[in-house]
């Protein structure tokens, strides 16, 4: 009733013609307000301030999440709260302030979420507020990560039974009085301070957990607190310490004497990234019950040993990652390990870059289904002997011995991989490894393999007669790296399936032949960098290949620089999307057709032929430029090149394709108009289906052999005296008669342009003579033979 009486006083005001046009906003501010205070919530859109009062209504409240103009709540005295407060200020992320110590709480029963996801706030005033009836707490301050202090000393919590998450993410905390908190009836602390990152000190002196069954993630990332009280808490009850001290990197101790784990049965990520930790006593453990036990030591980098004697794990199926990144360890004892039950040793082992050495011999592995990772880069391993491993069971083998930089031998003879469905980068950067052995190796079921064998550098050979890749689908890298190879033998391999092949043989560069003629490729969309770096081949037969899908050839056969002859004929690039550096730095290159290529799809074409130095025909009479925006240095360093050809949807070479200039192109059909400019690089415009050729000019002839030779005749003497024309840079001239059918040298070293014959002659004989010039340290007989003569004695 109330609103229709404001209603019409703002109905009256608006029939007033004229004079209320600046109190507009007034008005529709008292329409907003009015209707507020109709309820318990009164907004002051001025202040931005939220104001309760009487009987609070969660729904009114709520309607408020999420909006920027809250920035403060106020409760006014006789406020009252409803019994159930669950989410009432969630997500008030733009509010600052909130002072609700006048409001009656002492009804409510739930406070689950109460404050979570209030970002912004940094003051909240909840002194007055009475628990003594609320069971569940739990996420009540989640994600308030701007509050700095919080006084909870009057909060009763004796009926609480779920503090889970409750100050979970309260990362600007600095100080938290617990130390009136009743804890008796709590059985969930799970999560409770986790990521408090920023409390150095906790007192849980008051605390009763006796009641308690989940601790998972209790203190996880408080990496601020340098101490922990842990000997008050009773975990008799306690059956999940999953992430329980998670990221707790400021602890250097932990105090376990007084735990009862008898229950427990999860103990994964338990001490997870507790670098800070040198040492840790678990003697008191019982882990009869414990099935997960991954990372429960991970990343604990301090500890140099760990005793784990005391640890059952009978019914452990879980080890993945548990002493992963302990890369201060330098020993480990695991003869007393019942791994039976294991079904996951994933990075088990992982970045245990401190062991030398470790003995698995008595672990049973017939369930484990996982072993990816579970060795890589362990660095200070140089042999590894797993000839025991039964590996029957194991699907994933990927990174399993990655990054094991310092192994030489692995002994790998008993491995059963007729399950194994992935092997990518199994070996990937075992640079030290010169021999590995895996003829053996069952690989009918394996999809992935790429990267297997990457950086392996050491590897002069690889036995791969007996792989069976009909199913594998991901190649790319899977050699790359694999510069000591001499000869690889891949001619058995089934690539029908094979989808990505980028980067197959990239830098192995050693290797000087390489049969990939049965490849079938008709499935390939990825081949960039196919055969990047392949330095020591010089040919390469890949005329069968079906290149309908491919998508990608960038870098496919970049730094090939011993590659002489390329035939791609076959090939279909009508789908292909990027070439840029294709055939880079293929410098024994002399032709290349390309003439059959289809780059309609095509948009970056930088440094295709940079660096073919010997390339001197090009034939890209096909290639449509129509989409490319970037042809930076597409010629750089092809100064050999004498032929292009090109076609009419080739409009343009530009500067920036730096194709070198020389003396310039011409057009074939006009061979003497340069067309191309006279700057370094050659920019030619071109219209339909055009040859270009380097323009050669004529340079005016210079004979090289002696022109204008006179005769003069002596009766007196019997002699003869030639005189001739002295040849533009010769040093030395020489004569010659024909005799007994062959040319007989008189004379080469004469320096003048006069020679005098011996006196005597026979008078009526008849000579024949040629005279040659030297040049250029060269003699033109050739020439001075066409150009002979006749001489008879007089």
């Amino acid at each position: 009733m109330k609103m229709k009486k404001v209603l019409a006083v703002v109905m009256a005001f608006c029939m007033v013609a004229g004079a209320v046009s600046f109190g507009a906003p007034v008005i529709a501010q008292s329409i907003t307000a009015e209707a507020a205070n109709a309820s318990c919530c009164s907004m002051n859109y001025n202040t931005g301030v939220l104001t309760l009062s009487g009987e609070v209504d969660a729904s009114a409240v709520k309607a408020y999440a999420n909006n920027k103009n809250v920035k403060s709540v106020v409760a006014e005295e006789e406020t009252v709260f409803p019994e159930n407060c669950s989410k009432l200020f969630y997500n008030f992320k733009y509010c600052t302030y909130m002072d609700l110590s006048k409001a009656d709480t002492s009804k409510v029963t739930n406070m689950s979420y109460m404050f979570s996801s209030c970002n912004a706030l940094k003051t909240l005033n909840i002194s007055g507020f009475k628990t003594s009836k609320v069971t569940d707490m739990s996420h009540m301050f989640y994600w308030c990560n701007k509050l700095t202090t919080l006084d909870l000393s009057g909060f009763d919590t004796s009926n609480v039974t779920d503090m889970s998450y409750m100050f979970n993410w309260c990362i600007d905390l600095t100080t938290l009085d617990l130390s009136r908190f009743n804890t008796s009836n709590v059985t969930d602390m799970s999560y409770m301070f986790y990521w408090c990152n920023n409390l150095p000190t906790l007192d849980l002196s008051r605390f009763d957990t006796s009641k308690v069954t989940d601790m998972s993630g209790m203190f996880g990332g408080c990496y601020s607190l340098a101490t922990l009280n842990t000997r008050v808490l009773n975990t008799s009850k306690v059956t999940n310490m999953s992430s329980m001290f998670y990221s707790c990197a400021g602890l250097t101790t932990i105090d376990l004497s007084r735990f009862n784990t008898s229950n427990v049965t999860d103990m994964s990520g338990m001490f997870n990234i507790c670098s800070g930790l040198t040492t840790i006593d678990l003697s008191r453990f019982n882990t009869s019950n414990v099935t997960d036990m991954s990372a429960m030591f991970g990343s604990c980098s301090g500890l140099s040993t760990i005793d784990l004697s005391v640890l059952n794990t009978s019914k452990v199926t879980n080890m993945a990652n548990m002493f992963s990144g302990c890369s201060g360890l330098t020993e480990l004892d695991l003869s007393g390990f019942d791994t039976s039950n294991v079904t996951n040793m994933s990075s088990m082992f992982n970045g245990c870059s401190g062991l030398t050495e470790l003995d698995l011999s008595g672990f049973d592995t017939s369930n484990v289904i996982n072993m990816s990772s579970m060795f890589s880069y362990c660095t200070g391993f140089t042999s590894l002997d797993l000839s025991g491993f039964d590996a029957n069971s194991v699907t994933d083998m990927k990174y399993m011995f990655s990054g094991c930089s310092n192994l030489t031998s692995l002994d790998l003879s008993g491995f059963d991989t007729g399950n194994v469905t992935n092997m990518w980068s199994m070996f990937g950067y075992c640079t030290s490894l010169s021999k590995l052995d895996v003829s053996s190796f069952d690989t009918s079921n394996v999809t992935e393999m790429t990267y297997m064998f990457t950086g392996c550098n050491k590897l002069t050979e690889l036995d791969l007669s007996n792989f069976d890749t009909s199913n594998v689908w991901q190649m790319s890298n899977m050699f790359s790296g694999c510069s000591g190879l001499t000869s690889l033998d891949v001619s058995s391999f089934d690539t029908k399936k094979g989808y990505n092949m980028s980067n197959m043989f990239k830098n192995c560069s050693s290797l000087t032949s390489l049969d990939v003629s049965g490849f079938d490729v008709s499935e390939a969309s990825f081949m960039d960098g196919m055969f990047e770096g392949c330095s020591g081949l010089t040919e390469l037969d890949i005329s069968g290949f079906k290149t309908n899908n491919v998508t990608n050839t960038y870098n496919m056969f970049a730094g090939c620089s011993g590659l002489r002859s390329l035939d791609l004929s076959g090939f279909n690039t009508s789908k292909n999307l990027t070439m840029y550096n294709m055939f880079t730095g293929c410098s024994s290159l002399m032709s290349l057709d390309l003439s059959n290529f289809d780059t309609t799809k095509i948009t970056d074409m930088k440094e295709v032929f940079k660096g073919c130095t010997d390339l001197t025909t090009l034939d890209i009479s096909n290639f449509d430029t129509s989409k490319v925006t970037n042809m930076s240095a597409m010629f750089g360093d092809c100064n050999n090149l004498k032929t292009i050809k090109i076609g009419e949807n080739f409009k343009n070479i530009k500067e920036a394709a730096k194709l070198p200039n020389g003396e310039g192109w011409v057009n074939e059909n006009a061979p003497s108009t340069i067309i191309s400019g006279s700057d370094e690089f050659a920019v030619i415009e071109n219209s339909g289906n055009n040859t270009f050729k380097r323009f050669t000019p004529v340079e005016e002839y210079v004979p090289t052999y002696p022109r204008n030779i006179k005769v003069e005749y002596s009766k007196k003497y019997h002699q003869v005296r030639f005189t001739w024309d002295k040849v533009e840079g010769a040093d030395r001239y020489g004569i010659a008669v024909y005799l007994a059918g062959k040319w007989r040298v008189q004379a080469q070293n004469i320096t003048g342009t006069v020679y005098t014959s011996p006196k005597n002659l026979t008078p009526g004989k008849t000579y024949k003579v040629a005279i040659a010039a030297r040049v250029n340290g060269r003699w033109d007989t050739t020439n001075a033979i066409r150009h002979s003569g006749t001489v008879t004695i007089r």
